[in-house]
């Protein structure tokens, strides 16, 4: 049986809390994104991939198209906060991947 992974990437500097929750975190400087995911993409033990949404959109769409593919790892996008009190997104998304999952629809509420 395969045992799978977790690992969060975010911005250079956006890390800390995520460290401080225990997650494996890597963080990615501008540019590195692409050379850096094709790798993570190869690793067969890799699960899921929580991924800062601003560094999601900075990859190419044929990487990502493959991700969505083959199904593992499985992308979880999130944003962080820039502001106070700001929510944070990728919840619609969170929804979709569920929805495409088990064939209903589930609303997520706070």
């Amino acid at each position: 049986m395969a045992r799978y992974w977790f690992k969060v990437i975010t911005r250079r500097g956006d890390g800390l809390g995520f460290r401080l929750a225990g997650a494996p975190v890597e963080e990615l400087a501008e540019g590195e994104e692409a050379e850096r995911f094709k790798a993570l993409v190869a690793d067969e033990s890799l699960g899921v991939l929580a991924v800062e949404e601003e560094l999601m959109r900075r990859l190419p769409e044929p990487l990502l198209e493959r991700i969505g593919r083959e199904g593992v790892p499985v992308l979880l996008p999130f944003a962080l906060p820039r502001r106070w009190q700001e929510a944070g997104r990728g919840e619609e998304y969170v929804a979709t991947l569920m929805r495409r999952a088990i064939g209903y629809h589930v609303k997520i509420q706070r």
